[in-house]
């Protein structure tokens, strides 16, 4: 996923086992990667998949070179002319990395939401933590490994670090936690002077929020790999959070860990 070349050979190597799993050169084709890397875009890692395509009632419609032009009462037109379908089942995509967070109001200091946070493109410390939203904790974020990683590895790790530090806020007395503001443009910075080096931004997907309208683009995942991500991670804890502001718990805090502890002295 660095080398052009390279990417080449193995996109020609898959196209050339696609033309022989399908019979009919031009659905063959159709269905061949080109115009972009391969595996820039997730490839179709099948099981007879493609040999569903010899079969007689199957046929594909190529809507890059014949684009849909609406929905009917009987089917889909074309623009080469009207399909007649039973059903029509849409697979349009999805917000990819933010849209979890976005789907609702999540508010921060000062108001903060993270639609305005994010207006310009996801940013945030890891992945796990954002400045300016303090105690906010997410799993598996946009600007971790992400998508391009084993989602329960990074979701383990990041559910760790996030239990190391409420272990520490607890054991120094504080109330909340939140990157700095140059900690996080650190991370961000990192995450951007990675993404020139693989070829994953070179195709329109979901990865780099082609898919939609108006989003903000670009490849904001970390591509350093799993191993790496998580020496990061570490590194945060080992150094005793540093790079992050904390605030001391409020009396109304102190009360309640106060009265839980004479709770459970009692019991």
């Amino acid at each position: 996923m660095q080398n052009e070349q390279a990417n080449e050979e193995v996109a020609e190597f898959v196209r050339g086992k696609i033309g022989e799993a399908v019979d009919d050169p031009a659905t063959a084709e159709a269905l061949k990667p080109r115009g972009y890397p391969i595996f820039a875009r997730r490839p179709c890692l099948d099981t007879g998949y493609y040999e569903t395509y010899n079969q007689p009632h199957v046929h594909l419609r190529d809507c890059i070179t014949d684009p849909i032009v609406s929905i009917t009462e009987k089917g889909v037109r074309t623009q080469s002319g009207e399909v007649e379908l039973d059903v029509l089942i849409f697979a349009t995509g999805y917000d990819g990395l933010t849209g979890a967070l976005l789907a609702f109001e999540v508010e921060g200091r000062d108001g903060l939401t993270v639609q305005q946070k994010w207006k310009e493109g996801a940013t945030s410390c890891l992945g796990i933590m954002m400045h300016g939203f303090p105690n906010l904790f997410m799993t598996t974020g946009p600007n971790g490994p992400s998508a391009l990683a084993n989602v329960v590895r990074t979701s383990e790790n990041d559910v760790d670090w996030t239990a190391a530090a409420i272990r520490h806020m607890q054991a120094q007395g504080f109330g909340s936690i939140e990157p700095s503001a140059q900690e996080e443009r650190a991370w961000m910075d990192l995450v951007h002077s990675l993404a020139p080096r693989t070829l994953l931004s070179k195709a329109k997907t979901w990865y780099v929020g082609a898919n939609v309208q108006g989003k903000a683009p670009g490849l904001t995942m970390f591509t350093g790999g799993f191993q790496k991500y998580r020496e990061h991670c570490l590194a945060a804890i080992q150094k005793g959070f540093s790079g992050y502001h904390f605030a001391q718990k409020r009396e109304r805090e102190r009360a309640a860990d106060a009265s839980a502890t004479v709770e459970n002295a009692t019991h």
